[in-house]
């Protein structure tokens, strides 16, 4: 139960219900920072309302009773998870923070694809003194990919990778994009100071940054992205699909992450399918 929290939420985009077309996102400060960039990809692809809820420092288990009311009443086609590994919430004491997403993140994928929305669980990046695998994975990677391998219309968003380096590692610059204020070297700062959030400038919790911040670009985007791929495009009065379904922003490819869909194939111990993922983001 979240407990003297203050959630961002997005009223429904366009007056009406989206023609059934509902995206929600659930997460912690990673998502809370990239909430406008995946507003406002989502609302260009049209036709779908939106509802976020995210807040610094929050865990699975602090929106579960929410997750569980809004799969009853508002029925989200898509539900998008983004946590990266919080522990301090009253639901995640004395909890091993592995084991805890696990179940809490079961439950809640449980809840959501009973009430008939689409799942996707998104893999943050890793902060500055966490390891990943050989992979390119972090333990909360891998078990999404559990998750996603064991329950059905459930996928893996590696979102991550939009900000880390290919074979998974944190870094603090990348290559420049078209749009991205560059450096001289035409590098773009994609995360922040402190090692765990996107904001170039250090900033206090939970404090809109006040420059430009291409790594919560990026990674809201990668999330949108995959959730207006999982919905498919906005119906038009000509039959076709709008424009701007198709239409790649800021040079990103309209649809720039893999979304494994359904029950992915059995994995094989210590690979990595393609793209890496992204990582467990303490105090994310």
């Amino acid at each position: 139960m979240l407990l003297g929290l203050v959630a961002v939420v997005s009223r429904p985009d366009g007056g009406g219900d989206g023609g059934g077309r509902k995206v929600a996102l659930w997460g912690d400060s990673l998502a809370w920072e990239a909430q406008g960039s995946f507003k406002a990809a989502v609302t260009a692809a049209g036709g779908t309302s939106l509802l976020v809820h995210t807040y610094g420092g929050t865990a699975p288990c602090d929106w579960l009773d929410d997750m569980r009311k809004q799969s009853r009443k508002w029925h989200p086609t898509v539900a998008v998870l983004s946590f990266s590994g919080n522990t301090g919430s009253r639901c995640m004491k004395n909890r091993d923070l592995v084991e805890a997403y696990r179940e809490d993140v079961t439950k809640a994928v449980a809840r959501l694809t009973r009430g008939g929305s689409h799942v996707l669980l998104v893999e943050a990046p890793p902060r500055l003194d966490q390891q990943v695998s050989d992979g390119g994975f972090t333990p909360l990677d891998q078990v999404w990919r559990d998750i996603a391998h064991d329950l059905p219309d459930t996928s893996v968003v590696p979102a991550g990778s939009e900000v880390t380096l290919p074979d998974g590692r944190f870094t603090w610059t990348l290559p420049c994009r078209p749009g991205e204020q560059c450096g001289p070297d035409g590098m773009v700062t994609v995360r922040s100071p402190d090692g765990v959030h996107f904001c170039p400038r250090q900033m206090a919790p939970v404090t809109p940054c006040p420059l430009p911040s291409a790594g919560a670009d990026r990674y809201g985007r990668a999330m949108a992205a995959a959730a207006v791929a999982a919905i498919g495009p906005a119906p038009s009065p000509s039959g076709t699909p709008p424009a701007s379904a198709h239409r790649s922003t800021l040079g990103v490819p309209s649809r720039p992450v893999r979304v494994t869909r359904l029950r992915p194939a059995p994995r094989r111990a210590g690979t990595r399918r393609g793209h890496r993922s992204a990582r467990a983001t303490a105090d994310g």
